[in-house]
């Protein structure tokens, strides 16, 4: 693989504004961001999370698959009628949307597609709108395309935020000996909870069987199993819709011990009524420091696995 090619797979086309191509009559940005594809299409088709980002609402009752008929709306502008024509998830999702207060029609609707690609260290999303010139004369065409290049340079800047908020990596700080990870599900904190600390819903989001004999309770040690093998898991707070912590030891032991990993879930409220999610793993000074660099960086990996799992199970279970 040549260096220019390299490149363009490893990423690095972030537009910093929308673009104009007259001769095409359309308008088309590239973004990258960090979260991994699945994460960046739920907050592009989400109907709760596109108001965070596109327009102020997103009205679509019947979600946002091929054929779904819906709007969204600026307070300013008012509400604007859509019509999804793609939804091939992670991959491809495109709408048609039309002007305030009119049914959509060819002269007065564009199409908007959204095109995901992974990337190693994320995902690119690039939006091409096209139709312009299906909305009168030459001068209105490039009336419209200046506004929605502005719009665009706005909304998907919005969306990086939206991401930056949603979807972070893990940090390991090895003065420390410390992992954390920050995800925000757009969820209730109680329902959070519920999946959180349910063993069955473990098994669900983490893959790991857990049990816990008598259920989960402050002071009492249970097992997660792997591919056979189980470690123990002792429960030292479990305060109900704040936090979660443990200590858990190496494969086969009874109790942990002396090399045991502490880890503590915190959830917050946030303003939107979603909650934030903190899980730290401390303690890693205990773990010899040939094996321990390795063993962080895979754990680091881990959380961001764990917490995405989390996110999705909870979102699956409240969804309708």
């Amino acid at each position: 693989m040549d260096d220019a090619v390299r490149s363009e797979h490893q990423g690095g086309r972030h537009e910093a504004e929308a673009v104009i191509d007259a001769g095409a009559t359309r308008v088309t940005r590239t973004i990258e961001v960090r979260a991994p594809i699945e994460i960046v299409w739920e907050s592009l088709t989400d109907p709760r999370e596109i108001a965070e980002w596109f327009g102020d609402s997103a009205d679509f009752p019947d979600g946002t698959g091929v054929g779904a008929v819906g709007s969204f709306g600026w307070s300013d502008h008012g509400l604007f009628p859509a019509l999804i024509e793609r939804s091939e998830r992670p991959h491809v999702w495109a709408f048609r949307w039309g002007r305030p207060g009119e049914e959509l029609r060819d002269d007065n609707s564009t199409l908007a597609t959204f095109t995901l690609e992974p990337l190693d260290a994320g995902t690119r999303l690039t939006v091409v709108e096209t139709g312009f010139e299906r909305l009168g004369d030459a001068a209105a065409a490039r009336a419209a395309m200046r506004d929605n290049q502005h719009g665009w340079t706005h909304e998907l800047d919005e969306l990086v935020a939206l991401l930056a908020r949603r979807w972070t990596p893990a940090t390991v700080d090895r003065l420390a000996g410390t992992i954390t990870r920050v995800l925000d599900i757009p969820a209730p904190r109680s329902r959070v909870w519920q999946h959180l600390t349910d063993p069955a819903s473990i098994e669900a989001w983490w893959g790991h069987p857990a049990v816990f004999p008598g259920g989960l309770r402050e002071g009492v040690t249970g097992t997660f199993e792997h591919e056979g093998q189980r470690w123990p898991v002792a429960i030292g707070v479990l305060r109900p819709e704040q936090t979660f912590a443990f200590r858990w030891g190496e494969f086969g032991e009874a109790e942990p011990g002396p090399r045991a990993c502490d880890v503590r879930f915190d959830l917050d409220e946030l303003e939107h009524g979603g909650t934030r999610v903190t899980v730290v793993e401390s303690g890693w000074m205990r773990v010899p420091d040939e094996e321990r660099d390795e063993r962080m960086r895979g754990n680091a990996g881990g959380w961001e696995q764990v917490l995405d799992g989390l996110r999705a199970h909870v979102l699956g279970a409240v969804a309708p």
